[in-house]
């Protein structure tokens, strides 16, 4: 059974998460005025109603890399909040999936790959 929080639980959640990645990292983003957004009503089925798979917990728009944006302002991060709760069964598993998911699209955020996320230390 899924593990659910309120939203402005995951809202502090997602709060740690950043509060994990190191100043100098979150000062650049801070300037850049990058928003971090949490999407908890996603619907059901296979895709929500904005046609995200539900296997997506999170994603980064506003840049070169980001799958889902042509646009280049504004800057976020989307995380996925029934999407990532659906894969967790225990607080502990779903911190650890928030911190995951916004480190993996920070690291997006500043142009990193997938192949580059294998060899990087921006991660739990």
């Amino acid at each position: 059974m899924p593990f659910h929080v309120s939203a402005d639980e995951f809202e502090r959640i997602a709060g740690e998460a950043l509060n994990s990645i190191p100043e100098p990292l979150r000062a650049r983003m801070d300037a850049d005025n990058l928003m971090i957004t949490v999407r908890s009503d996603t619907g059901g089925g296979d895709a929500d109603e904005e046609g995200v798979d539900q296997h997506v917990l999170g994603y980064f728009e506003g840049g070169g890399e980001s799958t889902f944006s042509a646009f280049g302002y504004p800057k976020r991060i989307v995380l996925m909040q029934q999407h990532i709760e659906r894969w967790c069964r225990t607080r502990a598993e779903l911190v650890a999936q928030v911190t995951d998911t916004v480190l993996h699209e920070v690291a997006h955020y500043f142009g990193m790959s997938h192949d580059d996320m294998r060899t990087t230390r921006l991660r739990r």
